[in-house]
């Protein structure tokens, strides 16, 4: 699993490392047809050969892949003369043939695609016994037993026997009835406090991990209260509430998995409406998107999640959709590079937003955008 410290790992100490270096990205999925009889394993030998690749590290990374099969869909490899580091994901790469590789300067285009289409999702599951909370990052999922330590096994205790109400004998109904409002009312006060402490736990947690978006799992009526208890900041984050599982001591694969099957159609509902956006006020073309990208005059990049296109970098850097664009930014040697390879670090040095879009959005922005698209500052 990439975790949050293998994408920090990879930044801070992968990529300084002294050239040349493997990196290598591969669709290892075991449901692809086209990997059957491990035939990922001969599509690396053709790459590592087809770029010469030293012989020691290509032994070492086909080693690798021949005795340990990956239960994954896809692998990530970096290897040099006396190291490697490998590393498996749940998702998929935008990759061409199931396979790219540099030799050289270490290449983390792919890995910034991820950083930049996956956001960590945190899921809360709301229990009367005890709450618990998770991430989703990348395919994956973690429990984060930490998220609501502070809270103690009383106050667990006095929750659950809040939301069970309050049980009286035969004898007892009249009385209780005159104090009913009175309990209802101080039940609903130790509620809304105690719940707006979770909220300041939660908070406090997702700042840590940097979680982006929520989804709450539950009884309905639970999720809703506290959903509404949530400062606003936090509620717009909410992107999804589901029913409780059977049973609240559910593993985590089994809060994936109904999680999953709701976050996909969200997302791809969320990038069709970006693109109505972008029809209604922004800008399409490759060359005209670039062009104002690099004026500074974007504030999100919307690009497709595999974009084939070449471009072509100037000697100061500028970067165009043609060569006689590129010619304009001065003379020399005008280099032609992969569009998918230059998109991250020219949304980065631009302070504009990266988004990716794949399946029926990335076809419309093919061809209803040219490609690429853009949406202005003012």
């Amino acid at each position: 699993m990439l975790t949050q410290e293998g994408t920090r790992y990879i930044r801070e100490f992968v990529a300084p490392r002294v050239a040349p270096v493997l990196s290598l990205y591969l669709d290892v999925n075991p449901a692809n047809p086209d990997n059957q009889g491990k035939a990922y394993v001969l599509r690396t030998r053709a790459v590592l050969e087809a770029i010469r690749t030293p012989s020691e590290v290509s032994k070492k990374v086909l080693e690798a892949l021949e005795h340990d099969a990956p239960q994954a869909r896809s692998r990530v490899i970096f290897a040099a003369s006396g190291w490697i580091e490998i590393y498996d994901l749940q998702v998929d790469l935008p990759l061409v043939q199931g396979v790219e590789a540099r030799w050289g300067e270490p290449y983390l285009t792919p890995i910034l695609y991820l950083l930049d289409e996956y956001e960590r999702i945190g899921v809360i599951f709301l229990d009367s016994e005890k709450w618990r909370m998770f991430e989703v990052y990348l395919g994956e999922i973690e429990e984060l037993p930490g998220a609501f330590r502070a809270v103690g096994a009383q106050e667990w205790k006095q929750l659950t026997e809040d939301s069970q109400g309050r049980r009286y004998g035969q004898g007892g109904i009249h009385r209780a009835a005159a104090n009913t409002d009175r309990f209802e009312r101080r039940l609903e006060a130790w509620t809304h406090r105690f719940y707006k402490r979770l909220a300041g736990l939660l908070e406090q947690t997702l700042n840590e991990r940097n979680v982006q978006r929520l989804v709450l799992m539950g009884p309905k009526a639970d999720v809703q209260v506290f959903k509404e208890l949530l400062p606003r900041r936090l509620r717009e984050r909410v992107i999804a509430t589901l029913p409780s599982l059977p049973t609240p001591s559910a593993q985590a694969g089994e809060v994936l998995k109904r999680v999953q099957e709701v976050l996909e159609p969200l997302e791809r509902e969320r990038e069709n409406k970006l693109l109505d956006e972008l029809a209604e006020r922004g800008v399409a073309g490759l060359d005209q998107t670039l062009e104002l990208l690099q004026q500074g005059r974007l504030y999100l990049l919307v690009a497709p999640w595999n974009p084939e296109d070449k471009v072509y970098r100037a000697p100061d850097g500028w970067v165009g959709g043609s060569m006689e664009g590129a010619v304009a930014h001065g003379a020399g040697r005008i280099e032609d590079i992969d569009l998918k390879q230059v998109l991250p670090e020219l949304a980065a040095a631009y302070g504009t937003r990266l988004e990716f879009v794949q399946g029926p959005a990335e076809a419309r922005l093919l061809k209803a955008f040219g490609g690429l698209g853009g949406l202005p500052r003012w």
